[in-house]
């Protein structure tokens, strides 16, 4: 699903993260009700916030979503999900390269839009990184 969603229509044909396989990673993914199909996907990793490195801090990557299921809440359950992990573990951050694309999604998720863009090396696409913090 990642390489689908969030490599469609860019140079890269990987879509596999550092820190995928390490026992702090949680991936947590959506299935369609009736069909059993993952419908979106997320990975939630324990990294530092860059502009609060001594605090605790979940970055969240590769969060994709089918495009049929999009504007559906499903998105918003995972960030909700997410979240909840991320409290459970501690932190007080949590963090992403958002796709601009995405960025409205996120802000209405309790995400700020933090810093200047840039171009996302692996996609080749806009981003900006966005934060929530967990104590406000």
């Amino acid at each position: 699903m990642r390489l689908d969603v969030l490599r469609r229509g860019t140079p890269s044909r990987d879509a596999t993260y550092d820190g995928d396989d390490e026992p702090t990673t949680v991936h947590i993914g959506a299935e369609a009700e009736h069909s059993g199909e993952v419908v979106a996907t997320s990975t939630w990793l324990v990294r530092p916030w860059q502009n609060d490195p001594r605090e605790a801090a979940v970055q969240l990557r590769g969060m994709a979503v089918l495009d049929g299921t999009q504007n559906t809440g499903v998105g918003k359950a995972l960030i909700d999900a997410g979240v909840a992990h991320a409290r459970h573990t501690g932190a007080r951050y949590v963090w992403a390269k958002a796709r601009d694309s995405a960025l409205y999604f996120y802000e209405r998720c309790g995400f700020s839009v933090e810093g200047d863009q840039f171009i996302e090396p692996a996609s080749g696409v806009p981003h900006h990184l966005v934060v929530r913090d967990l104590l406000r």
